[in-house]
């Protein structure tokens, strides 16, 4: 049963990003860093059909992670990267490379091993002064992103892409917050926490600035960007705002360092190859 719910999550979740792309892509470039994209978005069919499929995939990685442990959750749900992008080539109707195939591959393998090794999160809730400092610090970003820093952001689906990542790692930090106030006080007292509501503007703005990047690069060159960077910056930050090690000691924190190494040079491969590509469709093109 764990392994289906995992599967499932990981195939709605390659499918919501996909979906979600497409909707991005089909959306005027003017858009871009801007509340009325997510308007125009909302009106599309295939954004709506992506949000269903998140939503169901929350829900299945919920319950598989209720009754199955970390280990075997994540190397599953992790996958959900490398399907989207195949999903989308196939439906683009574009070969993917081998090398791409296995950067994606090792790409995958990289984060699952980091995220494995990373020391499991405590059951209380970060200090209120911390938890502050981090959701201001995200809605002071996210408000900087689409405004003062948009005309320098505009045409870097990358750096929007790592942008999106900080914000969401964020989100990742007060849906725990907000999660561990439902459990001990009940849905009614969690709406009068400002945590709550901390969570649902940094997650608007990380929606906008990552569906943004979606309509500037190729699903190859943000989705992983953004799937490997969410996790990361939730652990590292949490850690810091918990006071506690971002490795494990011994020598797993040899090879959480090594699955980084490996993982930002499978992210390299990925980027320089989706350049190479673009670059040989716009000479055929010619």
């Amino acid at each position: 049963m764990v392994v289906l719910l995992s599967l499932l999550a990981a195939v709605c979740f390659g499918m919501a990003a996909v979906l979600q792309f497409q909707a991005s892509t089909a959306s005027a470039s003017e858009l871009n860093l801007r509340f009325s994209l997510l308007w125009r978005l909302l009106a599309n069919p295939r954004f709506g059909l992506g949000a269903l499929f998140d939503v169901v995939g929350g829900l299945s990685q919920f319950f598989a992670l209720k009754y199955g442990s970390v280990p075997q959750v994540l190397p599953i749900l992790a996958s959900g990267f490398v399907l989207a992008i195949l999903l989308e080539h196939f439906l683009a109707r574009r070969p993917i490379g081998v090398g791409d195939l296995i950067a994606l591959l090792v790409s995958c393998g990289a984060l699952i091993t980091f995220l494995v090794l990373s020391p499991q999160a405590s059951g209380r809730t970060i200090y209120v002064d911390a938890s502050i400092v981090i959701g201001s610090l995200g809605i002071v970003i996210g408000v900087l992103t689409v405004t003062l820093l948009r005309p320098l952001l505009a045409g870097h689906g990358r750096m929007q892409a790592m942008i999106g990542a900080l914000l969401l790692g964020v989100v990742s930090i007060f849906e725990r917050e907000v999660g561990i106030i439902w459990t001990e006080q009940g849905a009614p007292r969690t709406l009068e926490h400002w945590e709550l509501w901390v969570l649902v503007i940094v997650g608007g703005l990380a929606l906008l600035v990552v569906q943004s990047a979606f309509q500037q690069q190729s699903l190859a060159r943000v989705l992983p960007l953004v799937t490997v960077g969410e996790p990361i910056a939730a652990i590292a930050i949490s850690t810091v705002a918990l006071q506690t090690p971002l490795f494990r000691g011994g020598s797993s924190a040899i090879e959480s360092l090594g699955a980084l190494a490996v993982e930002i040079l499978a992210l390299i491969y990925l980027a320089r190859s989706e350049v190479r590509v673009d670059a040989e469709l716009h000479h055929d093109g010619q």
